[in-house]
């Protein structure tokens, strides 16, 4: 059978459902993330949190892989102790979704994360993460207490980026929704938009061959209200398609 969509792949995790009282283990993923692929022209499959054995069949399968928002990085994972503030980690999440990125990259697959999922491309390819930023003396909270599907600071994009050639702009406005920020860049990524405190807000592949972009923030809740946040998903599903 011809496939005429692009296969984008979406990570998951697994949350525990109470159903008459029997607790059930259920694959989720924001149904946002769904909506989103299938609204870009791509076809959207949630991959499941199984075993690590299974991430090379995920990245055989897919043309592009979106990782999800979520839980934080075990910082075994780039080995680190847990410092205070560091909220429950899903390993097994980990041990699926950080060797999938390293295949996704090795094999040229065009990868977009958001949220936790800047995290799990910074960490696959050699970064750290700072452990908690939500401290008093911030200027400002990177863990908004309005809708996500509202912006609420700016982000400054580094004219020298890829993003910057892509969307032709200097500045945008974003959501924020977490409470971890890269603390070491991997080697093979580099810096393409900063918060106005500094936080790293967006990171992509030095090799211009490659399409990684990791996001801090979350474009599939602003793209129907915001034409640049719709632009940066069409250019995933674009690159998805090649």
């Amino acid at each position: 059978m011809k496939k005429n969509k692009p296969i984008i792949g979406i990570t998951s995790t697994i949350l525990d459902i109470e159903i008459k009282g029997e607790v059930n283990p259920s694959v989720q993923t924001n149904h946002q993330y769904v909506k989103t692929v299938n609204e870009i022209g791509g076809l959207p499959i949630v991959l499941p949190v199984t075993n690590k054995e299974i991430a090379k069949d995920y990245a055989e399968l897919c043309d592009g892989i979106i990782f999800t928002s979520g839980e934080d990085i075990s910082p075994s994972k780039y080995n680190k102790p847990p410092l205070e503030g560091l909220q429950k980690p899903h390993i097994t999440r980990d041990e699926v979704e950080l060797p999938l990125a390293k295949y996704a990259v090795e094999n040229k697959i065009p990868i977009l994360g958001t949220c936790r999922g800047l995290g799990v491309i910074n960490v696959a390819l050699g970064g750290s993460m700072k452990q908690n930023i939500e401290t008093k003396d911030r200027p400002f909270s990177h863990n908004q207490e309005i809708s996500r599907k509202l912006p609420s600071h700016q982000i400054a994009i580094k004219e020298d980026s890829h993003l910057y050639q892509l969307l032709g702009i200097k500045h945008a406005m974003v959501n924020s929704k977490h409470h971890q920020a890269i603390e070491d860049l991997a080697d093979s990524l580099k810096v393409a938009a900063v918060a106005e405190d500094g936080v790293i807000e967006a990171v992509e592949a030095k090799d211009k061959d490659l399409f990684i972009l990791g996001l801090q923030f979350h474009p599939e809740e602003l793209y129907d209200q915001d034409t640049n946040m719709l632009n940066l998903l069409m250019l995933f599903r674009e690159a998805c398609e090649k």
